[in-house]
């Protein structure tokens, strides 16, 4: 089991620093009292100033790196951007020598090996790591993110969602049938490299639909949702004759730059009866009044988008819709921050020992 560090800094490495979530990383990281950045890597643009490809960096003296395992070998931390299937051809070598590591990508993210080629189209090459691997979200597993090896940084639609349907699903509402999502990204969710569909003249007064039923982070939410929803139905998740938890996903894009808002509804039996709308606040209340970066919203406010674009905060409100017997959970964060970047940062404050809101309070 990995030590929390309890050193007064930690030295830190970005590998695949060329992409949107490592920009929002290196904001970060460059304002981190207790963070040293010792490397940041881009196999695309090495000897290249880090502001050539992050413009808001201009004033810093990084620049990117070609792959160098010794120099990430000696950092504390290493943060892996990279796509699906990437981090394979190093990470053994850098938990052997004693690196923890923060992976953005999809790679120990899902506990079943056989899910990866269903929704990635890779084999997963070290399934015992998908065992030791610890899904990094703050708010339902703090503890164990402490002292792991490997944390999985979760996905921004899964954030989104997960921190929206647990609190409810875990006092038992919301088994009547499959869980619905249905949400809304800015185009930065699609990354930097250049599509068609991610054009201007493609996004700008428009919204689109895509991978409906199909979308990556399907798995994911279903996995979490199923695991923290241990009283799902008023019955213990072990309680035979339990059906798997199924979620319905359909993700959109909008024609702007960041932030997620995930609508979900929990169907409720017909034999149970109907919350009020305080009572869900309560519950809502009772699950992350401690936790720093979740705000809930009292029964007659809804969240917004642009209150949480550019911080690490998600926001949260539910009503009850008495008609249909459904619970309406509105959900938003920032998918390059709560969603990725501000999130691994949260989980590497844990992980180092540190006050968990270093560095990412207020606007970043």
């Amino acid at each position: 089991m990995a030590k929390v560090s309890k050193k007064d800094s930690v030295k830190v490495g970005i590998v695949g620093g060329a992409g949107l979530g490592a920009g929002r990383l290196l904001d970060i990281l460059l304002r981190h009292p207790r963070v040293k950045i010792a490397c940041v890597v881009s196999e695309s643009s090495p000897g290249c100033p880090v502001s050539s490809v992050h413009p808001h960096l201009r004033g810093t003296d990084l620049c990117f790196e070609d792959f160098n395992l010794r120099k990430l070998a000696s950092c504390d931390i290493v943060f892996s951007c990279k796509k699906a299937g990437e981090t394979f051809p190093f990470v053994q070598e850098l938990l052997a020598a004693g690196v923890r590591l923060i992976d953005l990508s999809a790679d120990y993210r899902l506990k079943d090996p056989a899910d990866y080629p269903r929704w990635y189209g890779i084999e997963h090459k070290y399934p015992k790591l998908l065992r030791e691997s610890v899904y990094g979200l703050p708010e339902w597993y703090r503890d164990k993110i402490a002292n792991a090896r490997i944390v999985a940084n979760p996905g921004c639609y899964t954030t989104t969602a997960i921190l929206a349907c647990v609190p409810f699903l875990r006092v038992g509402y919301g088994c009547a049938s499959a869980v619905l999502i249905d949400a809304i990204s800015g185009v930065s969710g699609a990354g930097r490299a250049p599509k068609l569909e991610n054009q201007f003249i493609s996004v700008a007064e428009n919204v689109r639909a895509y991978r409906v039923g199909t979308h990556q982070h399907t798995p994911e939410i279903e996995q979490e949702l199923e695991n923290l929803g241990t009283k799902r139905g008023g019955r213990k998740k072990s309680y035979k004759g339990a059906s798997p938890l199924k979620v319905l996903f359909v993700p959109h894009v909008g024609p702007y730059k960041v932030g997620i808002m995930a609508d979900c509804y929990l169907r409720l039996r017909d034999d149970e009866p109907l919350p009020s709308n305080e009572e869900l606040y309560e519950i809502l209340e009772d699950a992350y009044a401690d936790e720093p970066f979740v705000r809930v919203y009292p029964p007659d406010e809804l969240p917004q988008i642009e209150c949480v674009a550019g911080t690490n905060y998600c926001d949260i409100a539910a009503r009850v819709d008495p008609r249909t017997r459904t619970i309406v959970v509105i959900s938003v964060t920032d998918n390059l921050l709560k969603g990725a970047a501000g999130q691994a940062v949260q989980n590497m404050n844990i992980m180092c020992g540190f006050d968990e809101t270093t560095a990412l309070t207020g606007r970043l």
